[in-house]
């Protein structure tokens, strides 16, 4: 807290918190960890309200990851939203998200699209989705020709296997969400439901579609653990039901407190001017 320069007051609020509760998360009342910094449950400060200095809370890292740009308003609303589509096939609705704040920066105006990932074949249809194009000279439509260009020249490398069964998904599905079934948004790179590409399974091949709120809520979770995490945040929330924690396989994060306390000796930092 001393490294980051919270406010007096904010820093009051906290140590009143952990007094009360202990190291308990202020979201699922889960124990955090207070040692190991790549563990997904390491105690992390978290904004109650994004970018809102006044509330800092502690959470783990997993949650706050989950959370992202979201009130917790927002946040339960999208746990409960995503659970009512796992178990009761409900669709999603979107709304407008108050503090979202993320943008997908892949797509710049003026880029021109690069070559064509399979040869043009001149059929006059496009490539990817098969939709009829105005002339034969165009190997993609407008929408497709953005994804061929990401498939094609945005650094990761997908194998031709992965590519060719996106392209397959896309073809028989459209472009909706791979684990929600959710319309995604094509045009607007800022909108929490625009169409981003996310690998199916950490550190392996496959890659789905799927909006950009949940690719950023799914974190390193495999598609059953991020399903499990939501249920039982649900389940918590609705019922007071205690989440087990169930250590993702694919976890690869660490929490940078090294960085953060640099220039501060973890063993004799000074709070004198602090009352707690």
């Amino acid at each position: 807290m001393k490294a980051r320069q919270y406010p007096p007051k904010v820093v009051k609020r906290i140590w009143k918190y952990v007094k009360k509760y202990g190291y308990v998360c202020h979201y699922t009342g889960m124990d955090l960890d207070m040692e190991d910094p790549h563990s997904p449950w390491f105690c992390v400060f978290d904004h109650w309200a994004p970018h809102d200095p006044r509330k800092i809370v502690i959470t783990s890292a997993l949650i706050n990851g989950m959370k992202t740009d979201l009130s917790e308003e927002e946040f339960w609303w999208i746990v409960d939203a995503l659970t009512n589509f796992k178990r009761y096939q409900i669709p999603l609705r979107k709304r407008k998200l108050r503090y979202w704040d993320h943008k997908y920066t892949f797509d710049e105006p003026g880029t021109a699209v690069e070559t064509t990932i399979f040869p043009t074949r001149g059929t006059g249809t496009c490539d990817i989705c098969g939709k009829r194009l105005k002339s034969k000279m165009f190997t993609y439509c407008p929408v497709c020709a953005i994804m061929a260009r990401r498939l094609k020249s945005d650094g990761r490398h997908f194998s031709p296997q992965a590519v060719e069964d996106l392209i397959n998904y896309i073809r028989r599905f459209g472009y909706f969400c791979f684990f929600t079934k959710m319309r995604l948004d094509m045009k607007d790179p800022t909108s929490p439901w625009y169409c981003v590409i996310n690998h199916w399974r950490p550190g392996t091949s496959k890659i789905v579609i799927t909006f950009a709120l949940l690719g950023v809520m799914k974190l390193d979770l495999t598609e059953e653990e991020f399903w499990y995490y939501v249920e039982a945040l649900a389940d918590y929330k609705e019922k007071g039901k205690k989440i087990f924690k169930r250590r993702p396989v694919c976890w690869n994060r660490r929490y940078p407190i090294e960085e953060e306390l640099k220039g501060y000796d973890p063993n004799n930092l000074n709070f004198e001017t602090i009352d707690i």
